[in-house]
């Protein structure tokens, strides 16, 4: 009696296909640009490194203002206005890091009722909505930061133009993100993360 053996064929899943990219399990990891394109890893490690040192300088600012005015009680004047100016450095900055890595808020009632072609489509098409309106307002902004050259920061004498510029640089980022995750919606979709399993992996 001779013995049959059977082979066990794999089936190919998303984090096994030929292109050797796989699928984000978690949504802080890199997405498939990341992974195929050292340049962008690059470009999107700095956007978190910078806001990680807009947070540190606000912290130490921050710190700096208690301890001057109530240690010292002479309380420098300058602190609070660059503490501010900061954050906005760091809202503009973290939004265009967190478009990267496709991890805004957002509402999936529509999406999750569809299949995973119509809710690619759907993202492409929230997507480019976002570049629409990201690029008119940075556009519009530059011109509205370069107005504001010539007024000063009344502490710091900054121009004003370098903290409105903060916004400028923010929504540049974001719709240059959101057009690459267009490009990876239309020619690589199999290698878009799962907006839904994504949250489902938060909750737990």
């Amino acid at each position: 009696m001779n013995e049959q053996t059977s082979t066990v064929v794999e089936p190919v899943n998303e984090n096994n296909i030929a292109a050797g990219s796989i699928v984000p399990q978690e949504p802080d990891e890199p997405d498939f640009l990341e992974q195929k394109s050292t340049v962008y890893r690059f470009a999107v490690v700095t956007e978190r490194l910078v806001c990680c040192a807009f947070l540190v300088i606000m912290l130490g600012l921050i710190v700096l203002q208690v301890v001057s005015r109530y240690v010292f009680n002479f309380p420098f004047t300058w602190t609070e206005e660059l503490a501010r100016y900061a954050l906005i450095w760091f809202t503009f900055v973290a939004a265009g890091f967190v478009m990267a890595r496709r991890i805004h808020i957002s509402v999936d009632l529509v999406a999750s009722k569809l299949s995973r072609k119509g809710a690619i489509a759907l993202d492409t098409f929230a997507l480019g909505l976002v570049v629409l309106a990201s690029g008119l307002m940075a556009s519009v902004g530059t011109g509205y930061a370069a107005g504001a050259a010539r007024l000063a920061a009344p502490a710091t004498s900054l121009p004003m133009s370098l903290v409105y510029a903060a916004a400028v640089v923010g929504l540049g980022l974001i719709c240059i993100h959101a057009i690459l995750h267009i490009f990876t919606n239309i020619r690589h979709p199999e290698l878009v993360p799962d907006a839904m399993e994504n949250l489902e992996r938060e909750a737990v």
